[in-house]
C-alpha cells in the first residue's frame, strides 16, 4: 500500500466564526483507492488549529510514516518517525530513456562524444544502449567494478572499446553528458555541451542543462494521485514501492531546463 497525505487549513474567519473555529477539533478523513494492482490510502488532515498533530495520524498510517506521500513543503519533525518519501529511481530512467531518444533520432548520433556521469555507478548495464548509437562513449565514476564488467560485454558483444577513468575533467570533452543521478559534485562541462540529468546542477556548471522531462501519466493511476503532489513525484513512488515498473519504459515528451523545453526531435539541430 502506498500512503499519501494531505494536509487543508481552512481560510481564516472573523469575529465569532473565528472563534468557534479555533474551539473546533481537527479532522482527520482517510480514504482507500484501488487501481489495478495498486492501493492507495490517502489521509487527509483539516487542521483547524494551525497545527499538525502528527499522533492522530499514527493508526492511519502505521509503518508507512516512514515514506510517506506529501507535498514537499511540509516539513517534519526529526524525532517523530514521519518521513516524506523520496525516490530518484524513476527520474532516472526519464532521464536515461529520454536520452536514449534523442540519440535514437539523432542522424549523426555515431559521431557524438557521450559520457556517463555515474559516480556510485547507479546504472551500469545502460552503457550498453548508449554503445547502440554513439562510438565514443566515456564513464566518469567512482565505482568501477560494475563498468569494467559491462565493458568487457561490450567489447565481446558489440566490438566497442570504453575508456572508463574517475577524472571528471574528462567531462569537458563530450557533446552530450548523461548523469542519471543529481550532480553533488563540481565538474566542468563546455558551454555548448548538452546536460541530461535528474535535479538542477549547481550553477557554474556552464552548459546546456535538461532535468525536468514532461511525460503522459497512465489514466489507470490518475484517479488515484492527490492534486498536490506533481506527475512525476506520484509516478516515482508507483514504480519504487508500489511495484509498477512497467512505467520505468516511459518515453518522455521533452526535457526541460536551464534552456527552457525542447522536444526529442528538436534536439537534431543541437548536434548538427
Amino acid at each position: 500500500m502506498i500512503t499519501a497525505l494531505s494536509i487543508k487549513i481552512p481560510e481564516k474567519k472573523k469575529g465569532l466564526r473565528a472563534l468557534a473555529d479555533k474551539l473546533r477539533s481537527d479532522r482527520v478523513e482517510a480514504e482507500d483507492k484501488t487501481a489495478g494492482s495498486v492501493t492507495l490510502r490517502h489521509i487527509v488532515y483539516t487542521s483547524y488549529s494551525g497545527e499538525l498533530k502528527l499522533e492522530r495520524l499514527n493508526s492511519l498510517a502505521g509503518v508507512e510514516r516512514r515514506r510517506i506521500l506529501c507535498s514537499d513543503k511540509l516539513i517534519f519533525p526529526r524525532q517523530s518517525g514521519y518521513r516524506r518519501f523520496g525516490s530518484t529511481a524513476f527520474s532516472s530512467r526519464l532521464c536515461t530513456n529520454f536520452a536514449l531518444g534523442v540519440l535514437k533520432d539523432c542522424k549523426n548520433a555515431a559521431d557524438l562524444r557521450a559520457a556517463i556521469y555515474d559516480p556510485a555507478a547507479y546504472c551500469a548495464n545502460y552503457l550498453l544502449s548508449v554503445l547502440e548509437y554513439c562510438a565514443d562513449v566515456t564513464v566518469v565514476t567512482s565505482c568501477f567494478e560494475p563498468y569494467f564488467c559491462v565493458a568487457d560485454r561490450a567489447l565481446c558483444e558489440l566490438g566497442a572499446a570504453v575508456m572508463i577513468t574517475g577524472n571528471r575533467d574528462e567531462l569537458e570533452r563530450s557533446d552530450l553528458v548523461i548523469a542519471p543521478q543529481p550532480i553533488s559534485e563540481d565538474i566542468k562541462l563546455k558551454h555548448s555541451a548538452v546536460l541530461l540529468t535528474v535535479s538542477a546542477p549547481p550553477k557554474d556548471i556552464k552548459c546546456r542543462a535538461f532535468y525536468k522531462y514532461h511525460f503522459k501519466m497512465p489514466n489507470t493511476f490518475a484517479k488515484l494521485k492527490p492534486a498536490e503532489l506533481s506527475e512525476e513525484y506520484f509516478c516515482s513512488a508507483l514504480y519504487a514501492i508500489g511495484g509498477q515498473h512497467q512505467l520505468g519504459s516511459i518515453l518522455p515528451l521533452s526535457a526541460e531546463g536551464s534552456c527552457g523545453a525542447r522536444l526529442i526531435s528538436e534536439f537534431t539541430d543541437t548536434f548538427a
